[in-house]
């Protein structure tokens, strides 16, 4: 046995686990699709404490899985600091304030409250910019800025923390002027509606690649995916090693060929193998809950022994089953 992705074998590093092609976090299918003796202890270990886990809190798509009932509210947990995805409200008082998710028991939901920030009075648009507690500017910049520190009703902070930024704007020679009667407290079950902005970064391009990789040594083997050609893909995944080309990329592209653009598409995942145009480089297509493509470069002009790699697979998440995609559309009766 020889890891596929450091390349050990097994007299240096035990193969003990079992690799899934798609990480549990995702969902739970009948005859899963899983690695055995393929991927060493060690890199199934490092994966599911960084990839895996980045992906899954990290990304638009991992908050999906709260939605459609893939995880129970109480799981949820995020990256903290880390998370790359940014909330805003778009409405109402706290208008342009910082928003994160959070588990409430009250409700038994994951709801969106405002962060720790506060939010100083533009004097040229009459509204609030707000600044998280670990981001304040110092007391001059905020004069520069324009900013009426003064004024007890040009400054806005969640109820909750207050006790926080008052010690944070003190050891900053701010004085805390805020009036309470400006705060806005959520009621129980009250949600706000926030735009939302995420960053893709090197660990979920390298957690999708892995899905991709894993889903092609399934059907192929590991002797197939063990060629050198394949030496650039396993280094971005398990080093973050980069090439002077993308590997992987996103598309606004569904993979199925009868679903929209924009709209309504199936539930579930999808994970594909196929030839690129050239004949030769080998290519994969990873969508989570059908929601944005990733295409991945697996091999660029492969030079191993070429096999029929066209394959394709739909994870049901509603039935728990796994259904392989066709290019073959149905008879009309």
């Amino acid at each position: 046995m020889t890891c596929i992705y450091c390349l050990k074998d097994e007299k240096s590093i035990p193969f003990k686990k079992t690799e899934h092609v798609l990480s549990q976090s995702f969902g739970l299918f009948e005859n899963n699709f899983t690695l055995n003796g393929v991927v060493c202890d060690s890199c199934n270990q490092y994966f599911g404490d960084n990839l895996e886990l980045d992906l899954a809190r990290g990304t638009l798509e991992g908050g999906f899985r709260f939605e459609h009932g893939i995880k129970e509210p109480k799981e949820f947990k995020s990256l903290g600091k880390r998370d790359p995805v940014i909330r805003k409200v778009d409405e109402g008082p706290w208008k342009g304030a910082y928003a994160y998710k959070i588990y409430s028991e009250t409700d038994d939901a994951v709801v969106i409250i405002p962060a720790p920030q506060v939010g100083f009075l533009n004097k040229a648009t009459n509204g609030f910019d707000y600044y998280l507690i670990d981001n304040i500017p110092d007391l001059s910049e905020l004069r520069q800025k324009g900013y009426d520190i003064d004024n007890p009703k040009g400054m806005f902070v969640p109820l909750k923390h207050v006790k926080a930024i008052k010690k944070a704007l003190n050891e900053k020679g701010i004085p805390f002027k805020m009036t309470e009667g400006l705060d806005c407290s959520l009621q129980n079950g009250q949600q706000l509606k926030c735009k939302v902005k995420g960053s893709i970064d090197d660990k979920i391009m390298r957690g999708v690649a892995k899905i991709a990789f894993n889903y092609l040594a399934f059907w192929q083997g590991s002797e197939f995916v063990l060629h050198k050609d394949f030496d650039i893909i396993r280094k971005f995944i398990l080093k973050d090693e980069k090439t002077d080309y993308p590997l992987v990329r996103i598309i606004d592209k569904p993979i199925l060929g009868d679903e929209p653009i924009v709209g309504k598409r199936r539930l579930g995942h999808i994970v594909t193998t196929n030839l690129a145009k050239d004949g030769i480089s080998i290519m994969s297509g990873v969508s989570l809950f059908n929601w944005m493509t990733y295409n991945i470069c697996l091999a660029r002009e492969f030079s191993g022994v070429h096999k029929d790699i066209k394959k394709g697979h739909f994870f049901d998440f509603n039935s728990h089953t796994i259904l392989e995609l066709t290019t073959e559309r149905p008879s009309e009766s």
